[in-house]
């Protein structure tokens, strides 16, 4: 069975040689439908009919048993989230030049924290996780954390290893009944303990703004929300009441571990990448030092910028981040493709076959940013590249990562080399798999430049 394999994206790219790009599993109790080619992903999850979320034990404890917020919903209460969460982010700073500013901060302290530990072992882990949620949380909550904040490290990671040491098609999600049976060996008590962590830390902080909450007096995002909650009467809306802080809470937990744990990771790849492929990381310096000199980087540099800009997605192609995507459900009775598929089956996306089909990429395993330009020296694009998925539920908060992304990768690469660290063995591209790949553990050696 899939899910008792090690690398289950690896199994199920096998599977597809066999039954082609649509096939039927079993995981458990549940019907599952693989995708395994971006056509056949790109045409499902443009349908309605495919855009909700499984009914899963592991994702009912995350979201305190009904189904809330923006990631696991579905239907109205999806539609109502998604659509209030994007439009007061953007009125509060999202994609503006003010949010700029805010990551801009962060790097500023990530600079000043390396550069005190300059030619010693580093681990840019912990430093990126804080910079990344700090630039989100600040227009969120109004707060940010000093990147040393113990505190929230260890709250960061422990969500970390929820994604990337539960198996995505493992016994935790599809076994549901194993959990009581043997609860250390489906990390079902370490999933709920850390669960229960992040979301008492959030209930203080939505505690904190009610009770210093003033009607047309808002701060950030919590207190839009909470004046949505008090003028909401419709009580099938997902801001009515109870319901609405409930919904609040989870919309919160979604925010910070997109925040904290995806780009964060996805920038640990990326200077993993740097450190292993050195000619990559001079060609990108090159760049940053022509185009921007001693300026500090902006967005608008980033169309001036192909090689580097080509690397970040070379980097989300193979790092493919999240392997499998976030499980989809079929929300009717529907036909795709001439198959008849009911109600409530599960859909899964290998968006890691689709980075790393052979008869697509030719050299997936090369690390190539080249792949990503034209002859004529401008940006190539690939319909199987898919880093945010696609369709209907296409990551939120896919424009926010990519500014992120971009301006720490090119602020670190301006201020400093990094080269493999000597005291430990030469880190390794295989990955820790889990619900996302992350590297596993490595410290790097930060030499600044003059």
């Amino acid at each position: 069975m899939p899910f008792l394999a090690i690398n289950p994206y690896k199994q199920l790219e096998k599977l597809g040689m066999t039954y082609g790009s649509i096939f039927t599993i079993f995981l458990g109790k549940y019907r599952v439908i693989v995708l395994n080619d971006h056509n056949v992903i790109r045409d499902a999850y443009k349908e309605d009919a495919f855009s909700g979320r499984p009914d899963l034990k592991m994702l009912e404890v995350r979201n305190g048993g009904i189904k809330r917020g923006l990631v696991c919903s579905q239907g109205r209460v999806w539609m109502e989230q998604r659509k209030f969460t994007l439009r007061h982010l953007k009125d509060l700073g999202l994609g503006k030049h003010a949010m700029e500013g805010l990551i801009r901060e962060e790097l500023n302290e990530l600079v000043d924290g390396i550069r005190k530990q300059t030619g010693t072992p580093v681990n840019l882990l912990t430093r990126l996780q804080l910079a990344v949620l700090n630039a989100l949380w600040k227009i969120t909550c109004g707060e940010r954390y000093h990147h040393d904040d113990n505190r929230l490290l260890n709250i960061l990671k422990k969500t970390g290893a929820d994604l990337a040491e539960t198996q995505y098609t493992g016994p935790l999600l599809f076994l549901p009944w194993l959990v009581h049976v043997a609860p250390m060996l489906t990390r079902w008590k370490t999933f709920v303990n850390s669960i229960t962590i992040v979301h008492q830390f959030l209930k203080r902080i939505i505690e904190t703004h009610k009770n210093s909450f003033r009607e047309n007096a808002v701060r950030d995002f919590i207190d839009d929300y909470l004046e949505e909650i008090a003028s909401t009467k419709d009580r099938n809306s997902s801001f009515y009441g109870s319901t609405g802080e409930h919904s609040l809470l989870i919309t919160l937990l979604d925010l910070f571990m997109a925040g904290g744990d995806t780009t964060s990771t996805t920038l640990y790849w990326a200077f993993l990448y740097m450190i292993l492929y050195p000619t990559v990381q001079k060609k990108v310096q090159k760049e940053i030092d022509t185009v921007l000199g001693k300026l500090p980087p902006s967005l608008e540099h980033r169309k001036r910028m192909p090689y580097t800009e080509a690397t970040i997605k070379e980097v989300l192609r193979k790092s493919s981040l999240v392997p499998l995507g976030l499980f989809h459900s079929t929300t009717e009775h529907t036909k795709f493709f001439g198959y008849d598929i009911p109600k409530d089956t599960v859909i899964i996306a290998n968006l890691h076959n689709c980075h790393n089909n052979r008869n697509y990429w030719t050299d997936p395993d090369n690390f190539r940013p080249e792949r990503f330009i034209s002859d004529d020296n401008l940006p190539k694009k690939y319909n199987a590249f898919m880093p945010f998925s696609t369709g209907k539920r296409v990551c939120p908060g896919e424009s926010l990562a990519r500014d992120e992304l971009f301006l720490l990768f090119v602020g670190l690469l301006q201020h400093f080399t990094f080269t493999v660290d000597p005291s430990n063995s030469k880190p390794t591209e295989r990955p820790k798999i889990g619900i996302v790949l992350s590297p596993k553990p490595f410290t790097v050696i930060a030499n600044e430049r003059l």
